[in-house]
């Protein structure tokens, strides 16, 4: 498999499938919003960035099924807003997110960062570590490129990556197991596994495998397999710099600590602006 920038492969139902197509989640991007509605701190440090700067025109780069542009759109009624994700199934749910609440500020986009054509925007965000998805330290500063290249001179990019943590990256297998409810009845069962660590390309290979029960008894299986890229500040600080931005500064969490400190390993949250 090339890793130069994965496309993560996961179930779908069959379109013949009627049982299939009835179910609650057809895909892993159905379920993500259960999965992840308690993580919020990201959430609000995002919004809490944008209505800082109050921007008119941003760009959410890795905006999935819509965790931060929902709220942005709410919070900011006239900025204009360009989601732009490369998982069609994600954009499908954000895109019904957004027709569902009457939101006509935001224009989804499904490709790749490299291939995104927009300039003079006034700022732009990628949360939740849309970068490890990236694993070419060349194709990293692509993107970067292109996100500068979209941004005004002064404009504003914030964005986030995991802070590698040593003990973790020493591990293989099961990471993660849990079980949510939904409101309907549904029992989901996530397990995420990680393989085919390449300690040399800093790779590895992350199984999430899904298994719903319905209230009446049934089970089926949804399956999101992907690679991504663990990478350390030392590395990154040059492709943000070639790339044309500035680092205004590197925190280690949502909260404004600096790097350095804090409880190891937390985050890196990068705040660049366009030089």
């Amino acid at each position: 498999m090339d890793l130069k920038h994965d496309t993560p492969t996961h179930d779908t139902a069959a379109p013949n499938d009627a049982a299939a197509r009835s179910r609650t989640y057809k895909n892993v991007a159905a379920v993500y919003d259960l999965v992840y509605e308690t993580r919020t701190e990201d959430v609000e440090f995002y919004v809490e960035q944008v209505v800082k700067a109050a921007p008119r025109r941003l760009a959410e780069f890795g905006c999935g099924t819509g965790r931060v542009t929902l709220k942005l759109a709410e919070r900011l009624p006239d900025t204009r807003i360009v989601a732009v994700d490369m998982d069609a199934d994600e954009v499908e749910v954000l895109a019904d997110s957004l027709r569902a609440r009457g939101i006509d500020t935001v224009e989804t986009h499904c490709g790749l960062i490299q291939d995104f054509e927009a300039e003079g925007l006034d700022m732009a965000i990628a949360p939740f570590r849309v970068f490890q998805h990236v694993t070419d330290p060349a194709e990293f500063e692509a993107c970067l490129t292109r996100v500068a290249r979209s941004l005004r001179p002064g404009g504003v990019f914030v964005f986030d990556l995991f802070n590698p943590s040593v003990p973790l990256l020493a591990k293989t297998g099961r990471i993660v197991s849990q079980v949510f409810e939904d409101g309907d009845g549904n029992r989901i069962e996530r397990v995420v596994d990680v393989n085919e660590r390449d300690h040399f390309r800093q790779t590895q290979f992350v199984e999430e495998d899904y298994t719903v029960t319905t209230p009446e008894g049934e089970t089926y299986d949804l399956h999101w397999h992907y690679h991504t890229r663990y990478y350390f500040l030392g590395e990154v600080v040059p492709l943000v710099e070639r790339a044309g931005f500035e680092v205004v500064r590197i925190d280690s969490d949502y909260r404004g600590t600096p790097f350095g400190e804090g409880e190891y390993p937390g985050d890196l949250v990068f705040h660049l602006v366009r030089k």
